[in-house]
């Protein structure tokens, strides 16, 4: 049976890569293994897919009510940043006009940054003021204990008080790694944070499983997230240690996060997420620079929470582009360049 994307089977293996970092899927190996990979990151889509009136197929979301509410978060636990993301419910709909229609196709839908933060999770603890209001306050400093049913206590407070009240339709965890930097051993911190991740699912999936939260939890591969936004030559730029490389792609996300913010064209800064974007945005020279970025905590985990929610605002958007365009999508995305969406 034909399929909508056997076009795949015509391209390069360069053209596969791009596209392949275009919506978020892994990019290495050969053509007989990224070809199915893609079809199945596509198929979501075609299960969606449905006939118009000239008998042309067209991929047609679910129509949401209420818009879509990203929650994307960069695990840590004395240093766990997330910020929130919104999204009109047209987001993902087919953007250009039936013929018979006259009128302009659309602007582009942005989305909308409203709260952007970084919190110690083992220093909150929950205080309702009333039925339906709930703040942070934090807790005396006592000695710092690493036993699992404080971790449990941790993960559902955070889930409790800061991420529920934002009704989120999408939750995105950073997945955690073992090892990091390139080094050989595995460090008990490490450990410590992959057991909170994993709290987080499991309170997450027991939310679901009670009907109290109906949202989807999306893994995030922190590698992909660096591959999309960061050309690869920079990300492996110069020789020496895997440590000072590393160091390198933290200063470049850290800026690109900060132009994102300041020139706002491709999220736009609502609500609290002003203080933040205030502190770190609007000032020049880099004493100047790290003095407010250290006034709002530890800006990488900043920037990498704001830049994984708006690579999956992104790699979302890919995909439909792909499903619905096909072929044209090669000629507007040359290799390394996955950030932007062909145009209509």
């Amino acid at each position: 049976m034909a399929s909508r994307l056997d076009w795949l089977r015509t391209c390069k293996l360069s053209q596969l890569g791009t596209i392949a970092r275009a919506i978020g899927t892994n990019s290495s190996g050969t053509r007989r293994v990224l070809i199915p990979q893609i079809q199945h990151s596509l198929s979501p889509l075609e299960e969606n897919d449905s006939p118009t009136a000239n008998g042309v197929s067209k991929s047609r979301p679910k129509k949401r009510k209420h818009g879509y509410n990203i929650l994307s978060i960069d695990m840590g636990i004395r240093n766990l940043a997330y910020c929130h993301l919104t999204l009109p419910h047209t987001w993902l709909l087919p953007s250009s006009p039936p013929p018979e229609k006259k009128q302009q196709p659309a602007e582009p839908v942005i989305p909308a940054l409203t709260s952007w933060a970084r919190i110690d999770v083992s220093r909150t603890s929950p205080i309702r003021l009333s039925t339906t209001t709930t703040i942070t306050d934090p807790l005396p400093v006592r000695k710092e204990s690493f036993q699992p049913p404080l971790y449990a206590r941790y993960a559902h407070n955070f889930i409790t008080t800061s991420i529920l009240p934002l009704n989120p339709t999408h939750i995105l965890i950073e997945r955690q790694r073992f090892r990091s930097m390139g080094g050989t051993a595995v460090q008990e911190w490490t450990l410590r944070v992959n057991m909170f991740e994993s709290m987080l699912y499991a309170t997450l999936h027991t939310l679901q499983q009670q009907g109290r939260w109906k949202g989807e939890v999306v893994p995030m591969d922190p590698s992909k997230v660096s591959r999309f936004w960061v050309n690869g030559e920079e990300l492996v730029e110069g020789k020496g240690r895997e440590r000072d490389k590393g160091e390198k792609t933290k200063k470049r996300k850290m800026g690109i996060a900060r132009e994102i913010v300041r020139k706002g064209e491709e999220v736009k800064v609502e609500g609290m997420a002003r203080e933040v974007v205030e502190q770190v945005a609007g000032v020049e020279g880099v004493k100047e620079r790290n003095k407010a970025e250290n006034g709002v905590g530890k800006f990488d985990d900043l920037a990498d929470c704001l830049l994984q929610g708006l690579a999956w605002v992104k790699w979302e958007e890919n995909k439909r582009w792909v499903w619905e365009k096909g072929t044209d999508v090669l000629d507007h995305w040359k290799p390394r360049v996955s950030k932007e969406a062909p145009p209509d």
